[in-house]
């Protein structure tokens, strides 16, 4: 093949951050984000690859691994609920952008299929967020009974919600779409249903109704910002995974 001009890849990062930097913010901000935010970058990542097709550097076999790849994968992602349908489209849309594995000089590992890499490296920064929150809720127990009113709760789902949720005063629940009931039903779930707020905001009046001061709810950091944060680590550093791998062998 004919060496890729290295200009084209700098216009898909561009592409890609002013994609996901805008998506991030109205995901904060609204929880929603217009299909355009994703047609219009993925049309700009599309003529690109033609482009590439027409001068030799790309194959159409690379571009079909890029999204069938991302469109399989995030697909039984969004099909069993890990994550919605925003993010299904972000995704799918990087795989048209970045079809194959920029030519930058990366300080890690190189990604072998930079979709793969996209994938298990947002995964990577949502455990950070994670550990974010669990550092805020051991943060808060020093000052507040986090289980006071689920004494029955097992170690495990007090373990998941230190992970995953927040103990919130329900003066300042915002509630849907921005955060969701983990305590449904008089139980603690470990995974808000966010796809039924109606039934969201019920269990919250009915906690506030009961004279609760406090509930767990969701953690609220949206995924779109992850995947951001998933991106920039993908485009600057490589692959997160393989990187400690070949330094734990080497």
């Amino acid at each position: 093949m004919a060496p890729v001009p290295l200009i084209l890849d700098y216009v898909r990062a561009v592409l890609s951050i002013a994609m996901l930097g805008y998506a991030s913010y109205k995901d904060m901000k609204t929880r929603e984000i217009h299909d355009y935010v994703w047609l219009f970058p993925a049309t700009g990542g599309a003529v690109l690859g033609i482009y590439e097709l027409f001068i030799g550097t790309i194959s159409v076999m690379d571009i079909g691994i890029s999204v069938g790849f991302m469109a399989v994968l995030s697909g039984i992602l969004w099909y069993f609920r890990l994550f919605g349908e925003a993010d299904l489209l972000a995704f799918i849309a990087l795989s048209i952008i970045h079809p194959r594995t920029p030519g930058f000089g990366f300080i890690g590992y190189p990604p072998l299929l930079f979709s793969f890499t996209l994938i298990a490296n947002s995964a990577l920064s949502g455990l950070l967020a994670a550990f974010y929150t669990l550092a805020s809720n051991l943060s808060l127990s020093t000052r507040v009974p986090l289980f006071e009113a689920h004494p029955e709760a097992s170690t495990l789902t007090r373990l998941g919600l230190m992970f995953t949720g927040e103990y919130k005063a329900l003066g300042d629940i915002r509630g849907p779409p921005f955060e969701y009931p983990l305590e449904v039903r008089g139980g603690l779930v470990l995974r808000p249903d966010i796809w039924d707020d109606d039934k969201a905001n019920n269990e919250l009046r009915i906690l506030k109704e009961k004279g609760r001061e406090r509930a767990w709810v969701s953690a609220t950091l949206p995924y779109i910002v992850v995947l951001f944060v998933g991106y920039l680590i993908s485009v600057c550093f490589g692959d997160v995974m393989f990187t400690l791998m070949a330094w734990a062998t080497s």
